[in-house]
C-alpha cells in the first residue's frame, strides 16, 4: 500500500526536479481499510435524482471513460478499498433546485473513508451537489477519494466540496470531469484542514462550446501540508475554462500549487485563464507555484498569472483606525479575499460553518 501513495498528483509536464513540483507523496502509513458506518446522505433525494450504492459504478466508470490525473495504482486501490460510494444520476432536462448533499462525518467507528461518487447530468439539466468532509472525535482520521463527474449536452453541473478535517488527519482527494456540447461544469474546493493535503481537479472539455470553471480556496497553517494539481484539457472547439484559487499560508506551512490550462489540438477559437493568489503571514512558510499554459492548437486565447504578497498594510491600518483590533482586521481582510469563491457555494448554512471554521483556525494571526 506504501507505493499506492507515492509519486502522485503529476504535473502534465514535468520540469526540473530540483523544484519538488513534479509529483508528490503522501508521509506516512495510510491506514488499512475499514468499515464506513454512516449514511452521508442528508435529507430527501429530489425528483429528477435518482441515488445508486456501489454495485453500478464500475458500469459507469467503463461507459464514461474519465481519465482521473492519479496513477492507475492509486485508481486500483480506490477500486478495492472503497467503503463509500455512490451513482447520483440528473434525469433528462430536469432543474434540481435543491442541492444534493453528502455529509461524510469520520470518527472513532469510522476512522477511515474511501468514497468513490460518480455524478451524472444527463441532457440539458441542472444540479448541485455538496460533497462535506468533517471530523468528529479526537483519532487520527484518513480520507481517500475519488468523484467523476459527466455533463451531456447542454446539462450544468455544479459540484461544491469542503473539507474541513483537523490538524492530524490525512486527505487525498481526485476529482475528474467531462462535458459535453454547450455542458457546463462548475467545482467549488475548499480545502480548508488535515495535516496533509493533496487534491487534484481534472476537467476534460470534449465538447464544442463547452465550459468548465475551478474556484478554490485554501487554508495553512501549524506544519499542514497542502498539495494542489488542476487541469482543464480544451478538446473541442469554441471552449471556454477559469480557474481560479485562492490561499492563505502561516506559520511553518508549506504549498504546492499547480494549474494548467491545455489546449489540445483541435481546440480552435478556445478560451482559458487561470489566477492563484496567496498571501504569506509568515516568512517560514514554503510556497511553491506552477501555472502552465500548454497549447497544441494556434486559434486559442490563454492567461496564466500567480502572485504572492504579505497582507495589505493600508486596509489593515485603516481598519485598525475603525475601532478593529488587528487580529479582527486580518481576519475581515482575508474573508474579504476568500468570499468571491465562497459566494458560490448556494448553501447559506455550510457557507456559515465555513466562515466559523477559517475564523478559528485564524484565531491567533
Amino acid at each position: 500500500m506504501k507505493n499506492v501513495f507515492k509519486d502522485i498528483n503529476e504535473i502534465p509536464v514535468k520540469t526540473w526536479s530540483w523544484l519538488s513540483v513534479n509529483d508528490t507523496e503522501l508521509k506516512g502509513e495510510f491506514p488499512s481499510w475499514a468499515a464506513y458506518k454512516e449514511n452521508p446522505l442528508t435529507g430527501s433525494v429530489p425528483e429528477g435524482v435518482e441515488i445508486l450504492v456501489m454495485e453500478p459504478l464500475q458500469t459507469y466508470f467503463e461507459k464514461y471513460k474519465l481519465e482521473p490525473r492519479a496513477k492507475k495504482a492509486f485508481q486500483t486501490y480506490m477500486q478495492e478499498n472503497r467503503n463509500s460510494g455512490y451513482v447520483i444520476r440528473i434525469t433528462k432536462g430536469q432543474t434540481i433546485k435543491t442541492p444534493i448533499f453528502l455529509s461524510y462525518e469520520l470518527d472513532e467507528t469510522s476512522p477511515v473513508l474511501v468514497d468513490n461518487i460518480f455524478i451524472l447530468a444527463e441532457e440539458n439539466s441542472r444540479a448541485t451537489v455538496i460533497i462535506r468532509y468533517s471530523p468528529a472525535g479526537s483519532l487520527a482520521l484518513s480520507h481517500s477519494g475519488l468523484t467523476q463527474v459527466y455533463a451531456q449536452n447542454g446539462a450544468e453541473l455544479n459540484l461544491i466540496k469542503v473539507q474541513m478535517l483537523a490538524d492530524q488527519d490525512k486527505h487525498v482527494d481526485h476529482v475528474a470531469g467531462a462535458a459535453e456540447a454547450k455542458a457546463k461544469v462548475k467545482v467549488v474546493l475548499a480545502e480548508l484542514g488535515a495535516k496533509q493535503s493533496i487534491t487534484n481537479c481534472n476537467i476534460d472539455l470534449r465538447g464544442e462550446n463547452s465550459e468548465a470553471w475551478i474556484d478554490s480556496i485554501y487554508l495553512g497553517d501549524k506544519e499542514r501540508r497542502l498539495d494542489i494539481n488542476y487541469r482543464i484539457a480544451h478538446l473541442g472547439k469554441n471552449t471556454v475554462s477559469e480557474i481560479h484559487s485562492r490561499g492563505v499560508l502561516a506559520d511553518r506551512s508549506e504549498k504546492v500549487f499547480r494549474g494548467t490550462i491545455d489546449f489540445v489540438s483541435g481546440a480552435s477559437g478556445s478560451r482559458g485563464k487561470e489566477e492563484e493568489y496567496a498571501v504569506l503571514f509568515s516568512p517560514f512558510v514554503k510556497n511553491v507555484s506552477a501555472p502552465l499554459l500548454l497549447c497544441g492548437e494556434d486559434d486559442v486565447e490563454g492567461a496564466h498569472a500567480a502572485s504572492t504578497g504579505k497582507l495589505d498594510e493600508s486596509k489593515l491600518f485603516y481598519l485598525m483606525t475603525r475601532g478593529f483590533s488587528e487580529t479582527d482586521a486580518k481576519k475581515i481582510i482575508l474573508e474579504a479575499s476568500f468570499n468571491p469563491v465562497l459566494q458560490k457555494i448556494t448553501d447559506e448554512s455550510l457557507k456559515e460553518q465555513i466562515f466559523s471554521y477559517i475564523k478559528e483556525r485564524l484565531s491567533y494571526v
